[in-house]
């Protein structure tokens, strides 16, 4: 095993974007490991203080700590009885009388301690929420998000933030069986709260979508009619959770404000994730609803590559035919586009999409052979 390098001060662990996760929130946030894909890798995980710590020379800032463990978290062999341990990297102690406090997960390699995450936290709540998290390993995804929601904005900056990641990281559809069971009252604190992070209030929306009152829909519907700075990125997440409280008054909203081309593109483009997120969730119950947005998105040049690979992706093959006739079309004919219908062409079942490509074939073979070539590579 390769030894990894400890970088204990807000190390950011990178891992692949889930296909799965929340179509609500960044596909940034999603690139940060939590600490429970963390804790399957790691050996020993403790919670602890760095004591003391020194230079050593060499290279600026190289030098080790004294770490003193006040809990183990996950236990292993090498650890033993050991109440302290020395860690490979210099963090400067600035009083004494509050040291440093970090979140350990280890590896061990030639019988050295190998730290290859550390997190810097503010109190002993770390620990036990990690342990909390040990606990639930193997259980449904709905009972992590229960356990993790009491943690939401919490006081230590990590472990709200990490807390979130887990709803980030979530399926649609265990969002929704999640949702209808948490604290409304909470919700309903953070989305008025200005301390909240702006990257959490459209999940907060959604979540309260589900568990709220009539207050809860007035309260969503005044924020999506008067967008401020903070509620902009929400509002997909806004109008979701508005359309679960009321139903038609929340559709007929979201569709009339989708197919005003007047509207800015970032706005229309929060209706479409808000479809997307619809269409995991509750696919059937909401098809008529999703396709009638897809099929308004359709007939707006900005944005109806969207449309169009969604409705491959999915292979909803019902608009199958105003999909075809935007080739060629003025305000349709940029690269990007051309190659969205191509290669939804390619992959539509129906008649009507072959006879469209064997035609374009004989006219553009090479464009044709190479969105082949490219859906072969996104099958492999």
């Amino acid at each position: 095993m390769q030894r990894r390098s400890w970088i204990v001060l807000a190390l950011i662990t990178v891992v692949p974007a889930p296909s799965s996760a929340c179509s609500l929130c960044s596909p940034d946030a999603l690139r940060t490991a939590t600490f429970r894909q963390d804790v399957a890798q790691a050996r020993l995980i403790v919670y602890g203080t760095v004591a003391a710590s020194r230079l050593t020379g060499g290279a600026a800032g190289t030098g080790v700590s004294d770490f003193r463990v006040k809990t183990v978290v996950k236990p292993d062999a090498w650890l033993g009885t050991k109440t302290a341990v020395e860690v490979p990297r210099y963090v400067p102690v600035l009083d004494a009388k509050d040291p440093p406090r970090y979140l350990l997960f280890c590896d061990v390699y030639q019988d050295k301690l190998d730290v290859f995450r550390g997190i810097p936290v503010t109190s002993d709540a770390a620990a036990a929420y990690v342990k909390g998290l040990l606990a639930l390993q193997g259980k449904p995804t709905a009972d992590l998000l229960r356990y993790c929601f009491d943690y939401l904005e919490h006081a230590d900056k990590e472990i709200a933030q990490d807390a979130f990641l887990e709803f980030a990281k979530a399926g649609d559809q265990d969002l929704g069986k999640a949702a209808p069971k948490l604290a409304a009252d909470k919700l309903r604190g953070w989305l008025k709260d200005a301390r909240t992070p702006e990257s959490r209030l459209g999940i907060y929306a959604f979540l309260l979508g589900a568990c709220g009152g009539e207050q809860d829909a007035a309260l969503l519907r005044a924020l999506i009619a008067a967008p401020t700075e903070r509620t902009e990125a929400a509002f997909d997440g806004l109008l979701g959770g508005y359309a679960q409280l009321r139903p038609r008054e929340g559709w007929e909203l979201a569709l009339s404000i989708l197919k005003d081309e007047r509207r800015p593109f970032a706005t229309r483009f929060a209706v479409v994730r808000m479809l997307r997120f619809y269409h995991s969730w509750k696919p059937e119950e909401t098809r008529a609803k999703v396709l009638e947005g897809m099929a308004a998105v359709l007939k707006q040049g900005d944005a109806a590559d969207l449309a169009v690979e969604d409705l491959r992706r999915w292979q909803a093959w019902d608009l199958t035919g105003d999909v075809l006739k935007l080739y060629g079309t003025k305000g349709y004919d940029a690269p990007l586009m051309q190659r969205a219908l191509v290669r939804y062409a390619l992959s539509c079942p129906k008649p009507e999409a072959k006879r469209f490509t064997d035609a374009l074939r004989r006219k553009e073979s090479d464009l044709v052979k190479d969105v082949e070539e490219s859906l072969t590579f996104e099958k492999k």
